[in-house]
């Protein structure tokens, strides 16, 4: 299910780091309307599944701020968990005509949530591109260091699969790893980016991609999101 979460801004100055911001605004909207899901989802790191991207009206990226001279922005949320789309969708409303301090300048105020509907997936190969970019994110466990790469490295596939297989296993089972194997990811019309997460700087891609997978699979990427830090406003796709 996918949310589209109008909001005003009452200034056109908005932090650079913009996730983070929009992550505050969830969670204040998930304080308020469920408590306990909060506490579930934030109070200890464990995995995210939805993704969301964020369009801002007429901005401009500085080194130092956005500028947004429409003063609006858009959010664009996704999960394939219907009950933890409900649950937004209800946060998003509490949140309705409340002044939400994003900065000392700058607040926002949440218009409206509106549902829509996402099309069906016919095919087992279907093109999508970015609406926010895709994290290629090497983690290890034991150093606590991260390696990223982008859509050129030729590390990036390998990963995306294998970060794709440790997120499903646990509610598939092991046999999933085949059907990913088996998945042909192929970058169309890819650019290197680079994204501001907190304290870091991040390479990832946007653009354009094709996935040729079992449906179930595809239709995970397209609800949930596709590679690291989706929970955190990257790797949220659309189709063609």
């Amino acid at each position: 299910m996918r949310l589209k979460i109008m909001c005003d801004l009452s200034n056109e100055k908005f932090p650079l780091n913009f996730r983070r911001k929009i992550l505050m605004v969830f969670k204040t909207g998930l304080k308020k309307a469920y408590p306990e899901v909060f506490e579930d989802l934030y109070g200890a790191n464990r995995q995210k599944d939805f993704t969301f991207a964020v369009y801002f009206q007429d901005a401009v990226f500085g080194k130092e701020d956005i500028t947004v001279k429409g003063k609006r922005l858009i959010i664009n949320f996704s999960t394939g968990n219907a009950e933890q789309a409900i649950m937004f969708y209800n946060a998003f409303m509490k949140l309705r005509r409340e002044q939400i301090k994003i900065s000392d300048v700058c607040h926002l105020e949440v218009k409206s949530v509106d549902m829509v509907r996402i099309a069906p997936i016919e095919t087992k190969s279907i093109v999508l591109h970015t609406l926010s970019p895709i994290v290629c994110r090497d983690h290890n466990r034991e150093t606590k260091k991260d390696w990223f790469y982008m859509f050129e490295d030729e590390q990036f596939i390998p990963i995306l699969k294998r970060n794709l297989r440790i997120k499903l296993e646990g509610k598939y089972g092991s046999f999933i790893a085949q059907d990913i194997e088996k998945m042909k990811i192929k970058p169309i019309n890819m650019k290197k980016t680079v994204a501001q997460h907190y304290d870091i700087s991040i390479v990832c891609s946007l653009g354009l991609i094709e996935i040729e997978a079992e449906k179930y699979l595809l239709e995970h990427i397209v609800e949930s999101g596709f590679g690291a830090l989706t929970g955190m406003g990257f790797g949220m796709l659309a189709q063609q």
